[in-house]
């Protein structure tokens, strides 16, 4: 049980949880459904988990009902995402656009955004999110949470719980940031989603037709929980680049650095460290689909890409393995194919189902301003990681700055968090 769940027993920083329901204001013809593609349906163990905190000063006047009101006018675009999900009469998930909303959780905190903020582990955020998986009864289960925690100070922290399947990453930070716009008073529109055909990924020239990037696991029935035998823990840090990824690459003129190349690569060797694995090795990355032409939608878009080396990593130099990053192989094809064949009756990961490295480093988090105010911090990370682990990487406060959100098996975590200070990754 991750700690967003717990604090809803009433465990952890945050407590006096409220839940509420908010969903469109008008309702939708009667008979509308959503279809997933094959992909979604390959994501359906995964949820997005995003929590952004905003100062006192630019948060202190904005009530629960301001940001209702504003999540009403959100969910008139998108009322698709407040339904429910149901199956075929062959067992495939589907969503009944029956407007039943979105749980909207209420919380407090007894410290001030500068307190929450001087903790060095930034996974504390976990306890902004309110996450509980879909399932076990379908027809009663949201697809998002949304929490607002209101800190001693009168700061907010505004927390996502984001079903996969509806969406990506990309898709999450599209909504919150219209969400944003609409607490501030601006009017919103979002296009209307693509049909299931439009949104299927389909490739002329498919690199992989075995995808190794998604594992089968034992089935879950309708309760979307990823099986695991392993505990799992988080672990998140700022790192400088200048100082921190840049001394591990040689400098080539004036090529830019890759720095979620450089950065992936220097982890991957921390963990293989760890690990002491057989070769070959496989890694995930999932990156932003940069030839995606409709990027306004809430879909999975998102490249899903194998890397496979068949050195040890542990002894490889981190150009050898940005070399190899180069080199990955889009997988969607596969997946897409294994979600369709099986209808959603098989249950997979993708988000570690090897290691994973997920790149949200190209987004501009801090774009979604309220009350023309950034947020003073952004989390990000993934619920349902399969055993292999996953490493977020993603925009800091500062340019010159990253943050990793780390979730390894706790038997490994402070092994490698011993090989991260050896790396000058993290403080020795």
């Amino acid at each position: 049980m991750g700690r967003s769940q717990e604090q809803g027993q009433g465990q952890g920083p945050v407590h006096s949880i409220r839940l509420s329901t908010v969903g469109a204001t008008r309702p939708t013809e009667t008979g509308t459904t959503h279809e997933p593609t094959g992909l979604d349906l390959a994501m359906k163990l995964h949820y997005l988990k995003a929590a952004y905190i905003y100062s006192a000063e630019t948060a202190r006047d904005l009530t629960v009902r301001h940001l209702k009101e504003a999540m009403f006018m959100l969910f008139d675009q998108i009322a698709w995402t407040t339904g429910r999900f149901s199956r075929r009469d062959s067992g495939r998930p589907y969503i009944k656009c029956n407007d039943c909303g979105t749980r909207f959780v209420e919380g407090q905190c007894n410290l001030t955004v500068e307190e929450w903020l001087s903790k060095p582990d930034r996974s504390v955020d976990e306890f902004l999110v309110y996450h509980h998986p879909i399932g076990p009864e379908l027809t009663f289960s949201p697809l998002i949470y949304v929490q607002m925690t209101r800190f001693k100070c009168g700061g907010l922290g505004l927390g996502l719980s984001w079903a996969n399947i509806i969406g990506d990453a990309f898709s999450l930070f599209y909504a919150f940031n219209l969400w944003a716009k609409a607490i501030t008073g601006e009017k919103i529109y979002a296009p209307t989603t693509p049909s299931i055909g439009e949104r299927r990924f389909q490739s002329p020239n498919p690199t992989v037709k075995d995808p190794v990037s998604i594992k089968r696991v034992k089935p879950v029935g309708d309760l979307w929980v990823t099986p695991n035998d392993k505990k799992l823990a988080n672990y998140c840090f700022n790192l400088v680049v200048a100082d921190q990824i840049s001394p591990h690459f040689p400098a080539k003129g004036d090529d830019s650095i890759p720095v979620f190349e450089i950065l992936a690569g220097i982890i991957w060797k921390c963990i293989a460290k760890v690990r002491a694995e057989p070769k070959p090795v496989t890694v995930t990355i999932i990156k932003k689909d940069p030839n995606d032409l409709k990027l306004n939608a809430i879909r999975n878009s998102q490249v899903i890409s194998s890397v496979s080396v068949d050195f040890p990593v542990a002894e490889a130099t981190v150009e050898e393995l940005v070399k190899a990053m180069g080199e990955a192989k889009d997988e969607r094809c596969g997946i897409e194919e294994i979600g369709e064949s099986c209808d959603g009756n098989l249950d997979f990961v993708v988000y570690g189902a090897k290691l994973t490295f997920l790149d949200l480093s190209g987004e501009d988090l801090f774009e979604a301003k309220v009350m023309g105010k950034s947020p003073e911090s952004v989390y990000c990370n993934v619920e349902g990681i399969g055993e292999e682990g996953l490493v977020v990487v993603y925009a800091a406060a500062k340019s010159e700055e990253r943050v990793v959100t780390v979730t390894l098996p706790e038997e490994e975590m402070e092994r490698v968090k011993l090989e991260f200070k050896k790396f000058g990754l993290i403080a020795a």
